[in-house]
């Protein structure tokens, strides 16, 4: 049985940033030497420290420029396994984490996956190295048009379909999935996403109380439409919204 996996990633509400499309700044191309050779002491890192994790999802993170998804000040810190504030009351997830999510979904390339909450777009760009078939709901929609803009920048927007919408309801016209990956902390495990999972399909889904330590959800769903749980680790996410609660 895997160990329980403790980590904290409570985030405090912020002003809105501008909505440029490198967070805080207009788009930059290209990367310094440092970064990319901080990017792969990362990906060493990420080998020893998730277990089983495979070839395929290290190649993503060596892929994926994360600093690109961060503030300006907090850019230095993009290949240590620290969690950092994007705006509008949401994260970018650490490292580790992500990988970690990753890995126990086990992705094919021809999978159908969900994601739910785009937020910072790190999370969706990892996802879209090791599925063809990437869909992606964000509630805010201030933080979702920024992201669109950073991904396309990225080259990444043809991969990942986006909609700005509550993923409580997932996106059902384009389901089932093979794979869901919920980001934010739900009360309960959503019932539309167990509904839109195909049999044989896995979720992710942390759940407990918000910016409180809560658990994260392993759910299988067979081939009888039954479903099992298995908690997979202990962590704490910012709050699956109902509401864009930045038009406030």
């Amino acid at each position: 049985m895997r160990q329980i996996v403790q980590l904290c990633l409570v985030g405090a509400l912020l002003m809105p940033t501008l909505a440029h499309a490198q967070i805080d700044k207009n788009f930059v191309q290209g990367e310094t030497d440092k970064q990319k050779s901080d990017r792969a002491a990362m990906v060493k890192w990420l080998k020893r420290s998730v277990k089983d994790i495979t070839p395929r999802v290290l190649k993503a993170f060596g892929n994926v420029p994360r600093h690109k998804y961060m503030r300006t000040r907090d850019q230095k810190k993009a290949y240590k396994n620290k969690w950092a504030h994007i705006g509008y009351g949401q994260t970018i997830t650490n490292p580790w984490m992500v990988a970690y999510m990753t890995q126990l979904l086990d992705i094919k390339a021809n999978h159908k996956v969900l994601e739910v909450g785009t937020g910072s777009g790190y999370q969706g760009s990892i996802l879209q190295e090791v599925s063809d078939h990437v869909h992606s709901v964000e509630i805010v929609r201030p933080l979702a048009e920024r992201t669109h803009k950073l991904l396309a920048n990225l080259g990444y927007k043809k991969r990942i379909k986006t909609r700005i919408g509550d993923g409580y309801f997932g996106w059902e016209e384009n389901g089932p999935y093979d794979r869901i990956m919920v980001t934010c902390a739900a009360d309960h495990i959503p019932v539309p996403l167990i509904q839109q999972l195909k049999p044989g399909g896995l979720m992710l889904v942390p759940v407990g109380p918000a910016f409180q330590k809560g658990v994260v959800y392993l759910v299988t769903k067979k081939a009888d439409g039954s479903v099992k749980r298995k908690v997979v680790a202990t962590a704490s996410f910012v709050p699956m919204r109902r509401v864009d609660i930045s038009d406030k």
